[in-house]
């Protein structure tokens, strides 16, 4: 695979177009700019990251200042269409475009794709799931690499260790991408993984258990042991005690049948307690009653009283005076003897009352006697209840006990896994040592072509852990320019690997950053060796410099490296607002 254009829907962007083998993307940087660049000047890295972003990437932060929002990148691949001809070894290739926006940034539009008679467009995991398949051939069965690793590798953002293509990838994860690229098997290196995530797993429980943070669970296996078997003792003990134990079947009706008495008497107890109230009510009538009889002896005294001074009423007046007295008397008297009656009637009922109440408390105190000598169905629940409990805390200490023997075989577990992945590994390595001797020996000619007073090795082996361990090596000081070299020589070695392999599209990118420590005769050579590979194994070499420094490199050379057959006509500068890689400046 190709790169043979970047353009973007804005007008102002400054179309690239790329040929086979080394490309060099120059930028003209002002006097007094500081190194590396700010607010996207000159677009040296931007055009990196913009490509790493069509292929599937992420949309990096300064992407997202507004004067972008409308933007659509598009890049446009020259993709093998098929098998190489029989005769002539090459592949018919076409012309694919890539386009994607940055907002929203979750689809990618594929157009002329092989395979494919139309445009597609299709969600970014599809797309990459898609460039895992059909540009690295990765086996759907592994989880690692993943496109976007080995991305990372091919299009570098990232200097500060040569074999990672991100800060805070992991050094299985390195091993396997590297591995891979290098013609491992990836089903074999990616059992590292496995072990990684089972032994952080094995850390993160005991750490958890050691801090308290799970509380029910406890690595002390001979304290669990002793807990449980006196739990299963007191288990038996009330096992046993419930099954001796006898029901007495009549036990739910002698309950019952005291219930029944028990509401009887509380029955007779509200019926007394109202014939009381209506009693006291009677009472208080009675006295009523006797109160209008005295009233009459008083009209008698008031006679007396108006005759003793000299008051003489009618004889008619009288008479009809003496009838009404009589007819109140009658009613007075008529009216007593009702409530002298009613009120004997209610003594007579309470008094019956009492009776029936003493007759049902002694038979409920009979029952109520026999519940209390024969309490076996409460026993017996509270032995079911307390056996239950006996078994759940028995059940609980079997399963503590079961995660602490887990939690302890953890370590064991990866010691048996860890021993059978290093024979693994070593196996691996072994059956393809031809491959990898390869890529060993064109690591040590290139380094020996730079540096000709060091000496430059590949160093591959496997650690105690199962990684594949790859580290690039150049002896003398650990400089960053010496590591600088270590990248450009291993990604080289890496890419024209998986060329090999078919493992890799034919694109290789460093941007600028890795050649800033690197002096001026090292940074020829790498060019120089850059661009003979490029053109020798077929795959396209892409580099972003600025024009002060490639002077620089081209003097200090003294001839050995010319860079204009291998300049873009496009270039970039920082000297206006308008010159950068976007057209203007943004963010």
């Amino acid at each position: 695979m190709f790169l043979t254009e970047l353009t973007a829907s804005d007008a102002r962007f400054k179309t690239l177009r790329f040929g086979p083998g080394l490309n060099i993307l120059l930028a003209d940087r002002s006097v007094g700019s500081e190194q590396g660049e700010s607010r996207n000047s000159s677009g040296k890295t931007s055009f990196v990251k913009i490509l790493r972003y069509l292929l599937g990437g992420e949309l990096p932060g300064e992407f997202r200042a507004a004067e972008l929002s409308e933007h659509r990148f598009t890049a446009e691949l020259q993709i093998p269409a098929g098998r190489p001809a029989t005769t002539t070894g090459r592949r018919v290739t076409c012309n694919a475009t890539v386009t994607r926006a940055v907002s929203p940034s979750t689809k990618v539009r594929v157009t002329n794709w092989p395979g494919s008679d139309s445009a597609e467009e299709l969600r970014v995991d599809d797309w990459r799931g898609l460039l895992a398949r059909e540009v690295f051939h990765i086996p759907e069965t592994v989880a690692r690499p993943t496109a976007g690793q080995l991305w990372a590798q091919l299009l570098r953002t990232y200097f500060g260790n040569p074999i990672k293509g991100h800060q805070s990838e992991t050094d299985w994860e390195s091993g396997v991408k590297l591995g891979f690229m290098l013609g491992l098997s990836p089903e074999v290196l990616g059992k590292a993984g496995e072990l990684d995530r089972l032994s952080k797993q094995g850390k993160a429980i005991r750490k958890a258990v050691q801090e308290g943070a799970l509380t029910h669970l406890s690595l002390d296996e001979s304290a669990l042991r002793a807990q449980l078997a006196t739990a299963r003792r007191l288990r038996d003990r009330v096992r046993a005690d419930l099954q001796a134990f006898k029901v007495d079947e009549r036990y739910a009706e002698h309950q019952r049948e005291a219930d029944q008495l028990t509401g009887e008497i509380r029955k007779l107890n509200d019926e007394g307690l109202s014939l009381q109230r209506r009693a006291r009510e009677l009472d208080e009538t009675l006295r009523d009653v006797l109160s209008a009889s005295e009233d009459t002896e008083l009209t008698e005294r008031l006679g007396r009283v108006y005759a003793e001074i000299g008051l003489v009423l009618p004889d008619s007046v009288t008479r009809r005076y003496e009838e009404v007295a009589a007819f109140h008397e009658s009613v007075v008297r008529n009216r007593k003897l009702f409530l002298e009656q009613e009120l004997g009637a209610v003594g007579s009922r309470l008094e019956a009352i009492d009776h029936e109440r003493r007759a049902l408390d002694r038979q409920r105190s009979q029952v109520m006697h026999l519940l209390s000598e024969t309490v076996a169905l409460d026993t017996f629940s509270s032995a079911q209840r307390d056996l239950a409990q006996r078994e759940a805390e028995v059940a609980d200490i079997e399963r503590r006990l079961d995660a602490a023997r887990e939690i302890s075989t953890i370590g064991d577990t990866i010691k048996l896994k860890t021993a059978e992945l290093v024979t693994a590994v070593r196996a691996e390595t072994h059956d393809q040592a031809d491959r990898l001797d390869e890529s060993i020996a064109l690591f040590n000619e290139l380094g020996a072509e730079i540096y000709t007073d060091r000496e430059a090795a590949l160093l591959i082996s496997t650690s105690s852990k199962g990684i594949l361990d790859i580290r690039p090596s150049i002896s003398g000081d650990a400089s960053s320019g010496v590591r600088s070299v270590e990248t450009f020589i291993l990604d080289i070695v890496c890419v024209i690997a998986a060329i090999r392999a078919g493992r890799a599209p034919r694109i290789l990118v460093h941007d600028s950053h890795l050649f800033d420590a690197i002096d001026g005769r090292q940074v020829a050579s790498c060019l120089n060796i850059g661009a003979r590979l490029a053109e020798q194994h077929g795959f396209q070499y892409i580099v972003t410099l600025n024009s002060d420094f490639l002077a620089s490199v081209e003097a200090q050379s003294e001839g050995a490296f010319d860079s204009l057959p291998y300049v873009l006509p496009t270039r970039l500068t920082d000297q206006t607002d308008t010159g950068g890689l976007f057209g203007f400046r943004f963010g």
